[in-house]
């Protein structure tokens, strides 16, 4: 039998470079599948009750917002929920109700 020139016996250690080759291209084929596969995100049971009642308005129009998606970024009320946010957390009179003890216990043996 005729040989081509191209075509020739591989010895041992080429035929491992090209099985770890043909590896590493099965594992990229294989995430590249996995990341766009749409069935990946884990499922999330519709059937189980959430909180009904909120104790906090400014939570329930947060939810309703994320609902809304990109429209949610324009809507008057998703953007005073917001400014509602920002003033509560930036309050100049917000202070902890107790300091927290292992705070400060971890602060002065630190020093």
């Amino acid at each position: 039998m005729r040989r081509l020139g191209w075509m020739r016996r591989m010895d041992g250690a080429e035929a491992r470079k090209l099985i770890a080759l043909i590896l590493v291209g099965m594992i990229l084929a294989a995430a590249a599948a996995w990341m766009t596969s749409r069935d990946r995100s884990p499922s999330i049971d519709r059937d189980v009750p959430t909180e009904t009642a909120s104790s906090d308005p400014l939570k329930t129009e947060f939810e309703r917002c994320q609902l809304l998606g990109e429209a949610g970024a324009h809507d008057p009320a998703c953007l005073a929920a917001w400014a509602e946010n920002r003033r509560r957390f930036l309050a100049p009179d917000r202070r902890p109700a107790a300091p927290n003890p292992a705070a400060t216990s971890t602060a002065t043996e630190a020093h």
